[in-house]
């Protein structure tokens, strides 16, 4: 299968993830283009995953149709708001000029370019899938929504036996898989292919913009360096597979940029209400993608909050409402009373904080500095242009707070990697289980801002003192506006090019052959090796409908669900075990004399045993004694093999 041929589902995908909340953006609060495109995936997001709540509240099989209806209620809602809401104010400003809107038009292909054939080239084909731990449950998951009916993030965990899981991406994935009849991994790839290559790239050109301006330069820069960072997005690609905190992040720097407008700090701003709104829409988005990209926004909203609240206290002391100025102070109290709270209620249990420091502090300070988490290559064009970012601080020629982002992302990292392994260390990152990974892959959402305006300290100094005067000298030697227009642009475009040449080095070459390895069907891969994955495939034609296989989930068997439609007994390695669950796992080899293991077959209706040896994922150990030497057991009989890979028959209770 080539990538050619899955253009479907790459384009259901971007559907899906664009279309819904495009529709709300554009008609219902008529942002402007690249805007409306940066904010819909956080409000598809939200849309998908809110109406797969209501939906299975009312008993609606899940499909495109509680979706649409919600989205229709939601753009409906909008539109009237903000035509109550803005009748009284100025028009609209002029439309855009040309040059900007091409600007951006290339910044957003050339990110999806430089980030996309990065990911086409870490997942291989277009079916192929991670050979990692957490991806047993995610695409289950997604045949469980297809059997189920039902993505609701309150009904998901079911699958193994827990309560609350949030299912945005799982929504997205089960929607695509739906509507194109495509194997589970091809919708996975072109889901995160788009995540990846468009949701990514567009948010960080809105926030770039939304601090620096809708300017040229600042945008183009921008789109370069989404793609600049091996710590995201491929990283998330890679360890886990942490999909939904990989759809999370992605969708940070789209939201930081709607509460910059919220708080008056962007450089182009909409109604206040009617930002707020958007806001508020938002949310359910970022939260039902992963609780814990809700938090990383919560800690770059410090200095925002600061910087809107400094400024809003000086307006109201000069113009003499020393209490409105006092209730200003007040709001920011209770809203620092309410991030110690939010920061104390999500943390797991301190039994799952399991990730260790594995440096110092000043080694992890520079970590951040170079763009170079967890060992990975140093990122020299990335660092000097944070360097040059840092001068544009100094210089006035970016708001303080922009370094203030850069500061939380850097101390978030270094407490998880360099700090003491203690209470503090738990407090401050234990709503990522203190992951050094999850906290590397949210560097890039601080570091693209500074990095971005200090790219553009340096050509506005080209300009000022090299091209300037160049053009000066050709239209006094007769060059007409339009080719000195031309000139310059190539200027620019050269410029730019030699930055995603320069950005495009070793640091991100290494991060995509890391991931490149967990995509491989091998014939020792560490999950599926080829064997298994050709027994799988021939399933269906010898196990009768209904019936249902045991085996051990940490070599990978439970993938039979995803992968071949058969229903394991255990969906995951992490799953709570029922009484007969558990005695078939402890005595099923002993069925013959055991008087116990045929009715705990019958009621969990398991008929037959997939055996992929010893291999477990990690290299653990994990023995159910009931499942060992089977074969001389007398309770199973020998239905098909390959390799080492086997498919028993159990015969003990017929």
């Amino acid at each position: 299968m080539t990538w050619i041929s899955v253009t479907p589902q790459i384009f259901a995908a971007l559907c899906i993830i664009l279309v819904p909340g495009g529709l709300l953006a554009f008609a219902g609060f008529r942002l402007r283009w690249l805007a409306a495109l940066a904010v819909s995936p956080v409000l598809s997001v939200s849309l998908v995953a809110v109406a797969a709540v209501l939906a299975d509240v009312v008993g609606l099989p899940w499909s495109l149709l509680p979706v649409a209806v919600l989205t229709v209620l939601a753009t409906a809602a909008a539109a009237l708001l903000r035509r109550v809401w803005t009748r009284r104010e100025h028009p609209a400003p002029a439309p855009a000029g040309r040059a900007i809107l091409l600007a951006e038009a290339a910044a957003v292909l050339g990110a999806a370019a430089l980030v996309g054939r990065r990911l086409i080239y870490a997942f291989g084909a277009p079916e192929n899938f991670s050979q990692t731990f957490d991806n047993i449950f995610h695409l289950n998951a997604i045949r469980y929504i297809a059997e189920t009916g039902s993505a609701s993030s309150l009904s998901l965990g079911g699958m193994t036996g827990i309560g609350f899981y949030p299912a945005g991406w799982h929504g997205l994935v089960s929607l695509v898989n739906s509507l194109t009849s495509s194997s589970i991994p091809v919708s996975v790839n072109a889901v995160n292919l788009v995540i990846g290559a468009v949701v990514w790239p567009l948010g960080c050109i809105f926030l770039v913009q939304q601090i620096a301006g809708r300017k040229i330069v600042p945008t183009l820069i921008a789109g370069v360096l989404s793609g600049a960072f091996g710590a995201f997005p491929l990283l998330l690609v890679d360890f886990g597979v942490l999909y939904p905190n990989f759809l999370g992040v992605s969708l940070i720097p789209a939201v930081l940029g709607i509460l910059l407008s919220v708080l008056g700090l962007a450089r182009r701003s909409g109604s206040l209400r009617l930002m707020w709104l958007l806001l508020i829409l938002a949310i359910p988005g970022l939260g039902l993608a992963h609780p814990s990209a809700f938090l990383a926004v919560t800690a770059f909203s410090v200095p925002l909050v600061v910087a809107a609240v400094i400024r809003r206290v000086r307006l109201e002391h000069s113009a003499g409402r020393a209490v409105r100025a006092w209730l200003y102070v007040l709001a920011f109290a209770l809203y620092a009373a309410g991030v110690v709270v939010l920061w104390n209620s999500v943390r797991p249990e301190e039994n799952t904080l399991i990730w260790s420091p594995y440096q110092t502090q000043a080694q992890a300070m520079g970590d951040v500095l170079a763009s170079a988490p967890l060992q990975s290559a140093i990122s020299w064009a990335v660092l000097v242009l944070t360097l040059f970012g840092f001068a544009a601080l100094v210089l006035r020629r970016a708001p303080w707070w922009a370094g203030g982002m850069y500061v939380v992302g850097g101390f978030l990292y270094v407490v998880a990697t360099g700090a003491p392994d203690g209470d503090f260390r738990d407090l401050i990152t234990g709503g990522w289980y203190t992951d050094n990974v999850r906290l590397a892959a949210l560097l890039p959402v601080a570091t693209v801002p500074l990095a971005a305006l200090g790219g553009t300290l340096i050509i506005d100094w080209l300009n000022s003192r090299l091209w300037h005067p160049a053009v000066e000298r050709l239209s006094a030697r007769g060059w007409r506006a339009d080719r000195v227009q031309a000139a310059t642009a190539a200027a620019l475009l050269l410029v730019v090019a030699v930055a995603a040449v320069a950005t495009q080095k070793q640091n991100v070459r290494d991060a995509t052959m890391a991931a490149a390895g967990n995509y491989k069907l091998t014939d020792d891969a560490p999950l599926v090796s080829r064997d298994e994955y050709e027994l799988m495939e021939r399933l269906d034609l010898e196990i009768e409908d209904g019936a249902r296989l045991v085996g051990n989930p940490w070599t990978g068997s439970s993938l039979v669900y995803a992968l071949a439609g058969q229903r394991p007994m255990q969906m995951h390695t992490l799953a709570v075990l029922d009484p007969a669950e558990q005695e078939i796992y402890a005595d099923l080899r002993n069925a013959l004399a055991d008087p116990d293991v045929c009715p705990a077959l019958e009621e969990e209706q398991v008929e037959y045993v997939l055996d992929f040896g010893e291999q477990e994922i990690h290299g653990g150990d994990h023995p159910y004694p009931g499942l060992e030497d089977l074969e001389s057991s007398g309770a199973v009989e020998l239905v098909d093999s390959e390799g080492d890979a086997k498919l028993y028959r159990i015969t003990a209770c017929d």
